[in-house]
C-alpha cells in the first residue's frame, strides 16, 4: 500500500453505505481483537452473514478495508474529544478536569475504535495506518498539555517538564482505567470505582494537578449519582 501524508480524520462515515458500515463495525471488532493479520476475510464474511464476494463488492482488498475502519476509528474517538463550542468550562482548571472525563468518556463508549488504534500502534501492520494512530494519541497529548499548562499559568513555551508530565500521566491512567475496568471490580476498596468512570477521573485529577490526596469529594454520593 502506498504511503500518502496523514492527518486528524473528517467526517467520511458519510461516503459509506449501509452494507459498508456494516461490514466496518464487524471488521473493526475483529481486527481490534485479533490484529490485522490474524483476521481473514473470510472470518469478517462470516461474521456479517454475507459472502467474501460481497465485502470485496465494497472494498478492492483486506488491506483497503482495514484502512477504511481504522480511518472511521479514529474519526469516532476523535469527534468524541472535540467538544462543542460552550460544552467546557471557561475556568482553565476546571476545563482540563471535564476535558480529562471526556477522554476516558470516548475511550468507554468506542472500545472497539480505541483497542484498534491502540493495537495499531503496537502491531505496526503499515507505516500509513500507524501513523494515522500516532496523529490521535498525539493531538490528544498536545491538546492536554495545552489545558495543563493554562490551569497552572505557564506559558507554553517554557516546555515546563512537570506539566507535560501531568499530562502524560492523565492520559495515562485513563487508559489504565480503560484496560483494567473489569478487573477493578474485584479489588477491595476499588470495586465502586470501576463503576464510576467520572468519580474516578475526578478523583485522580486531584491527585495530580491539585495534588490533594483527600478530594473532599462524598464518594459514596459521587458514584450512585454516576
Amino acid at each position: 500500500m502506498k504511503n500518502k501524508p496523514t492527518s486528524i480524520p473528517v467526517n467520511n462515515s458519510h461516503k459509506f453505505s449501509k452494507g459498508a458500515l456494516g461490514i466496518i463495525s464487524v471488521a473493526e471488532s475483529l481486527f481490534a481483537q485479533k490484529g490485522f493479520k490474524a483476521t481473514s476475510i473470510s472470518e469478517i464474511a462470516k461474521k456479517t452473514g454475507g459472502s467474501k464476494a460481497n465485502i470485496y463488492h465494497h472494498f478492492k482488498s483486506k488491506e483497503h478495508l482495514y484502512q477504511e475502519t481504522l480511518e472511521l476509528a479514529c474519526e469516532h474517538v476523535f469527534d468524541v474529544l472535540q467538544p462543542s463550542k460552550g460544552q467546557l468550562s471557561s475556568d482553565p482548571k476546571q476545563r482540563l478536569k471535564e476535558y480529562i472525563t471526556l477522554h476516558l468518556k470516548s475511550m468507554i463508549e468506542q472500545p472497539n475504535s480505541t483497542n484498534l488504534i491502540k493495537r495499531e500502534l503496537m502491531d505496526s501492520n503499515q507505516i500509513e495506518g500507524r501513523l494515522l494512530a500516532k496523529d490521535i494519541f498525539t493531538t490528544t497529548f498536545t491538546k492536554v498539555a495545552a489545558l495543563v499548562f493554562d490551569a497552572h499559568e505557564i506559558e507554553k513555551e517554557s516546555n515546563n517538564m512537570s506539566a507535560s508530565l501531568q499530562a502524560f500521566m492523565l492520559i495515562g491512567v485513563n487508559m489504565f482505567f480503560f484496560d483494567s475496568q473489569s478487573v477493578m471490580k474485584y479489588l477491595p476498596g476499588m470495586s465502586s470505582l470501576s463503576e464510576s468512570p467520572e468519580a474516578f477521573s475526578n478523583m485522580i485529577f486531584d491527585l495530580i494537578i491539585n495534588q490533594n490526596s483527600n478530594s473532599g469529594v462524598d464518594f459514596t454520593e459521587e458514584t450512585s449519582n454516576a
